[in-house]
């Protein structure tokens, strides 16, 4: 069982999402959370599983952009009958996943996305 992340970790994008119904992770390469929360329906974090179902995603992604030579990734945005999924490296070995409301508008996502990024980058490099 993984150790509870400390609260400045479980709410580092808390300002970036504000009242958006959106929750946003740091994933390291193996899919570990690093920051953030996902909290299901019935209150319980799982981000743990989240991040096991994302395993690796940055890489898969970073082999399929070169293989397709089409240059770095900066993002990925997924809408499924569920939620919109984005995601975006924040380093070579950390990915930073949003999670929205089918309710939010791509616009909102792709901001919200962008300055989660950035929030990571500074809370890994000591900033925040």
């Amino acid at each position: 069982m993984t150790p509870p992340l400390p609260e400045s970790a479980r709410t580092l994008f808390a300002t970036a999402i504000g009242e958006a119904e959106q929750t946003a992770l740091l994933l390291d390469s193996g899919g570990k959370p690093l920051a953030g929360s996902y909290i299901d329906q019935s209150g319980r974090d799982i981000s743990a599983e989240i991040g096991a179902a994302l395993s690796g995603v940055g890489t898969e992604v970073t082999r399929s952009m070169r293989l397709l030579s089409i240059g770095g990734w900066t993002a990925v945005v997924v809408e499924t009958d569920a939620a919109t999924i984005a995601l975006a490296p924040a380093t070579q070995e950390a990915v930073v996943v949003l999670a929205s409301s089918l309710t939010v508008p791509l616009g909102l996502v792709r901001r919200v996305l962008t300055r989660s990024v950035a929030l990571a980058i500074n809370w890994m490099r000591g900033r925040v």
